[in-house]
């Protein structure tokens, strides 16, 4: 596809509070888009994203639209959005306008799904077998005409997965992994005082993929040995209930629960080290943030991440294996803090040159040359 002089179409399933590493990267791809392609972009949300504060700004810059919450009354919003605007590329991303999109938007419109999600089954058969049906149908069937960007090589595999079983061939996929916003990072770190206490940070979210549940298993194991650590743990969905139920209301000491800010950088130079105890992750921009900042990072072996797994102060452990995880935060606090600079700033170095903003946007747009 020649891209220059397109107009784009950015279909996201997006209503967070805050507008992150994901609206930097649409806004970065935007920018590039514009200066070097000519072309022009505009931007389809949900209607709740409409009354988040970041939108009051978003939408005096950029072209903007709403639609639905619900994806199953949106398809007259989007024909009239299509008549409208009448673009040449529509890219999707998170998977829930996926499907609907499909219907609206007819074969001389170059269409793109991006993957954010990791897709797993569910731990029940009759529920996993409604699932498989459902893969079929999105990434198998209603497939047949799309391009597919997925921010891990495990999901490429998936969406491939079902493309064959589907006994057709889509369009291009390939394996895009995030950016991060650097300026959120970079040259942010300041020397921590020392309150005697090493301290390991973990972002909360929902436990069955977060698993926080064994990094607090993990931290009652290394508390019958040393008492010289803290765990601070962000406020997601699932958290306060998760360390309610493992400690029964009688929360120890060396857990310190905090709120989720949009100042990462403050957050970070309050702790020593980043812990990922995930079972299911795409990419993780908090790894990516944690490391570039300059905090060394100990995470589960998924494949998700293990796109920084060969850093030198990176530390793996078996997902969902307390012991072993245990056993990494105690060498952590041992470790030699002069050696563990150096590693430090070499993966500081490699992940800053390879998953910035602009770095993503030109494997977006060289990805878009290629359908």
């Amino acid at each position: 596809m020649n891209i220059k002089n397109n107009r784009l179409l950015f279909v996201a399933q997006y209503a967070a509070p805050y507008e992150g590493n994901f609206i930097a990267s649409l806004k970065a791809l935007e920018v590039i888009l514009y200066k070097e392609y000519g072309c022009e972009v505009a931007y389809v949300f949900p209607k709740l994203a409409s009354s988040q504060a970041w939108m009051n700004e978003f939408r005096l810059k950029h072209r903007t639209f709403f639609i639905h919450d619900d994806v199953r009354y949106t398809r007259t919003e989007l024909e009239k959005i299509r008549d409208e605007y009448v673009p040449t590329l529509v890219h999707t991303h998170f998977d829930g306008y996926d499907m609907i999109v499909n219907k609206v938007f007819k074969q001389d419109v170059k269409l793109v799904w991006h993957m954010h999600n990791s897709l797993s089954y569910i731990n029940h058969p009759l529920k996993a077998l409604y699932q498989m049906w459902c893969f079929l149908q999105h990434y198998g069937f209603q497939s047949k005409y799309v391009n597919i960007i997925s921010v891990s090589d495990e999901m490429k595999k998936f969406a491939e997965k079902w493309q064959k079983r589907a006994l057709h061939k889509i369009g291009l996929i390939s394996h895009i992994p995030n950016g991060i916003d650097l300026s959120r990072v970079m040259n942010r770190r300041k020397s921590r005082v020392s309150s005697g206490k090493f301290c390991f940070l973990a972002f909360g979210g929902r436990n069955v993929a977060k698993r926080i549940d064994i990094l607090l298993t993990a931290g009652e194991k290394l508390a019958k040995i040393r008492n010289d650590f803290q765990i601070c743990i962000t406020k997601g969905v699932d958290t306060e209930a998760v360390v309610n139920a493992v400690f029964r209301g009688g929360i120890p000491s060396w857990v310190i629960l905090k709120e989720q800010t949009k100042d990462i950088a403050s957050l970070f130079n309050s702790v020593d080290c980043f812990i990922s105890s995930s079972e299911y992750e795409t990419f993780s921009y908090a790894i990516c943030e944690a490391s570039v900042f300059g905090l060394p990072v100990i995470q589960s072996d998924i494949a998700g991440t293990m796109w920084n797994a060969e850093n030198p102060s990176t530390f793996l452990f078996k997902v969902n294996d307390a012991v072993a995880l245990c056993k990494q935060m105690d060498m952590l606090i041992d470790a030699d803090k002069k050696e563990l600079e150096k590693s430090v700033r070499i993966t500081m170095e490699n992940n800053k040159r390879h998953y910035s903003l602009e770095q993503w946007a030109r494997n977006v747009i060289s990805f878009y040359t290629q359908i």
